[in-house]
C-alpha cells in the first residue's frame, strides 16, 4: 500500500480569536496564502462563512493545478481542551531557525525549543492557547 499524503488538517481550538491573528501569519509564511471562512453549525455541517459570520477559517495553497490544494482548518470548539498532539511542518533549510524564533515570539508563540535529531532539526512552540507545533528541517538543508 501506497502512502498518498494528507490533503488537509483541521485543527480544533476552544477560541479562535485567540490564535486567529498567530495562525493568520504563520500559515501564509508556510505557503498556505489562500483564506476563506465557514461557519459549523452545531449540527457540525459546513456552510460558506465570511468576514462577519464564521467559526472556521482555512488556509490554502494558491496556484495549484492537476490536484487540489492542500489546507489547514482552524475550527473553533469551545468546548474543546487543548490536546497533546503535535503538528509538524517541513521548511526549508535548519539556517532558518534563528530567523522563524524570531518571528514566532513576535506572533505569540509560546515555548521555544529547539533539539537536534541527526538527520533533521526540530523547532517546538505552541500557538496562543497551547497548541503544539513544530517545524522541521532536514539536515545538511
Amino acid at each position: 500500500m501506497t502512502f498518498h499524503g494528507f490533503d488537509h488538517i483541521d485543527l480544533r481550538v476552544p477560541s479562535l480569536a485567540a490564535v486567529e491573528r498567530f495562525y493568520g501569519w504563520l500559515l501564509p509564511e508556510l505557503g498556505l496564502t489562500r483564506k476563506s471562512y465557514a461557519y459549523v453549525d452545531p449540527g457540525g455541517d459546513w456552510h460558506e462563512g465570511n468576514q462577519e459570520r464564521y467559526n472556521a477559517v482555512e488556509w490554502y495553497e494558491e496556484g495549484v493545478s492537476g490536484r487540489r490544494a492542500l489546507f489547514f482548518g482552524v475550527i473553533e470548539d469551545q468546548d474543546m481542551p487543548v490536546v497533546r498532539t503535535r503538528v509538524a511542518f517541513r521548511i526549508a533549510s535548519l539556517g532558518d531557525f534563528p530567523a522563524w524564533e524570531i518571528k514566532l515570539r513576535e506572533a505569540g508563540a509560546r515555548t521555544m525549543e529547539v533539539e537536534d535529531h541527526g538527520k533533521s532539526s526540530s523547532l517546538f512552540f505552541a500557538d496562543p492557547v497551547g497548541t503544539r507545533l513544530e517545524l522541521v528541517a532536514a539536515a545538511g538543508s
